[in-house]
């Protein structure tokens, strides 16, 4: 189980997003959230990406 919290500072990069993720997603994908947002925590970063995995216990 995944799921991918992903914050932009510009929607217009979802597509270059959507190409980045595909690379090291494959298969069916997690469910996930893109949200818009205005700044991020340090000024020049325009991604953030949370994820919340379940691992399998060894």
């Amino acid at each position: 189980m995944a799921f991918i919290r992903t914050y932009l500072t510009d929607m217009e990069d979802r597509f270059a997003y959507r190409e980045a993720r595909a690379k090291y997603i494959t298969g069916t994908p997690p469910a996930s959230t893109t949200v818009e947002v205005s700044k991020l925590f340090m000024p020049g970063l325009v991604l953030e990406v949370d994820l919340i995995v379940a691992l399998p216990r060894r």
